[in-house]
């Protein structure tokens, strides 16, 4: 009778590691791809906020790894967060495929999650940076038009204990040149992020190629 048991607890174990693994698996390769409308915080008071808003943040989330707490109750877990930044300029009408008015940077970033636990807020923190690298200038380096200059550095909260919440609460900053004396001092402005559906919004899909964007005749290496 002992073989009998001792065998039906080798198949017992097998059979929870075949569950076991695939769900590990599961949790270690979940994404969330996302795209963000860029709301200014005055602006988001409207009929309806951010209808025009040309600038959009195009995210693919994964997991990443957990991280230790101090009560057994507490789980904080942290995701990549990495895509593209948008700026469109266009005027009346909706032509996305001018080069003239399609800018786009990478963005770089993370985020971290916490379900509620003791003396632990729930929520999700987002920090991350747009690198944009522009010669305000414009003297035909690289890529040009919109309206930022330099990286811009993100901090963002929510609420919600998702990877990817419907909004986000941020603050942005970054370098602003005008000519002034007060040339390249950090500007810091107030912006929601939120999330609109890929299929029904063009502005997710802008991309900034390299065909149209070369050195003038003054470069060389």
């Amino acid at each position: 009778m002992q073989p009998a048991i001792h065998r039906a607890s080798v198949v017992a174990l097998s059979l929870a590691t075949l569950v076991a693994v695939p769900f590990s698996q599961a949790a270690a390769s979940t994404d969330f791809p996302v795209c963000y409308k860029v709301i200014d915080r005055d602006d988001n008071k409207a009929h309806n906020p951010g209808y025009y808003s040309p600038e959009r943040l195009v995210l693919d989330v994964a997991f990443h790894s957990y991280l230790k707490t101090t009560r057994s109750g507490g789980k904080q877990t942290v995701y990549d967060a990495d895509g593209k930044h948008t700026y469109w300029e266009g005027g009346s009408g909706h032509n996305f495929k001018d080069d003239d008015h399609t800018v786009m940077a990478v963005f770089d970033g993370a985020i971290v999650t916490s379900n509620y636990a003791w003396k632990q807020p729930k929520g999700a923190h987002l920090g991350g940076t747009s690198y944009f690298v522009r010669d305000p200038d414009e003297r035909g380096y690289g890529p040009e038009g919109g309206p930022y200059y330099s990286p811009i550095h993100w901090e963002c909260t929510s609420r919600q204990i998702h990877a990817a919440p419907d909004t986000w609460r941020c603050t942005i900053s970054y370098q602003y040149f005008d000519g002034s004396d007060k040339s390249g001092r950090y500007e810091y402005r107030g912006v929601y992020l939120k999330k609109v559906k890929h299929n029904r919004d063009e502005k997710c899909d802008i991309f900034q190629d390299t065909d149209n964007y070369y050195p003038d005749n003054h470069y060389s290496e």
